[in-house]
C-alpha cells in the first residue's frame, strides 16, 4: 500500500489550517472590553515619580562625570552642563526631551562606554527618565555618595514602571477564564 504524501502546496491543508487559526485566534479574542481595561490599572491612581535634577562636569575635552544628582517635582527635571571652560548649560523642558530621545534611539552605541555627553547622561538619572533598566554605573559619578543618594528615587520609578504597566489580576487573554490544578 502507498502512502500519500502531502506536499507544501497542498490546497486543503493549507485551507485547514487557516481556518483552525482563525478559529482559535477569534476564539481567544476578548469581547468584554470593559473587563479587559479594568485588569490593566483597576483604576488605581499611580503616583509619577519625582522628576531629577542633574549636574554634568566636563572634566576633560568632551570627557564627563555625573557630579551632582537631586529630585524635584516631575514636571522640573533638568541637566544642568558644567563645561570645562566655565560656561554653564541647562537643557530643560524640550530641549532635554528631544536630547534624551536621541540618546534613547542611539541607547546601544552609549550602553558600550565612553565618557562622552550622551553616555554620561544614558548612565544617570536622566537615562533612567528615558528608559534605560540596567542600574546604574558607579564609573559615571564623581564619587559613590551622589549615586547613592538617588537610590530610593530610582526604586521609586522602578515600582512606578511596574505598576502602570502590568495587569493587577496576573491574568489575561485566552486563559483567563480557565482554571488551574489538579482537582478543577
Amino acid at each position: 500500500m502507498k502512502k500519500r504524501y502531502l506536499t507544501i502546496g497542498d490546497f486543503k491543508r493549507n485551507a485547514f489550517i487557516v481556518a483552525a487559526a482563525a478559529c482559535l485566534g477569534l476564539s481567544s479574542c476578548d469581547t468584554n472590553t470593559s473587563s479587559s481595561s479594568n485588569e490593566w490599572n483597576s483604576g488605581e491612581e499611580v503616583a509619577v515619580p519625582d522628576g531629577i535634577i542633574t549636574e554634568l562636569t566636563e572634566e576633560a575635552p568632551d570627557k564627563w562625570k555625573i557630579t551632582d544628582e537631586r529630585t524635584t517635582s516631575p514636571d522640573k527635571s533638568m541637566a544642568i552642563l558644567k563645561y570645562q571652560d566655565g560656561r554653564v548649560d541647562t537643557l530643560q523642558g524640550l530641549a532635554l526631551q528631544n536630547r534624551m530621545k536621541e540618546v534613547a534611539n542611539n541607547q546601544g552605541t552609549y550602553q558600550s562606554g565612553g565618557f562622552g555627553l550622551g553616555s554620561v547622561l544614558w548612565w544617570s538619572g536622566m537615562g533612567m527618565m528615558a528608559g534605560r533598566m540596567m542600574a546604574p554605573r558607579s564609573t559615571y559619578y564623581a564619587n559613590p555618595g551622589v549615586m547613592n543618594r538617588t537610590e530610593a528615587w530610582r526604586q521609586n520609578v522602578q515600582s512606578y514602571r511596574q505598576r502602570a504597566t502590568a495587569p493587577t489580576s496576573g491574568r489575561s487573554g485566552y486563559f483567563r477564564n480557565r482554571s488551574t490544578g489538579a482537582g478543577s
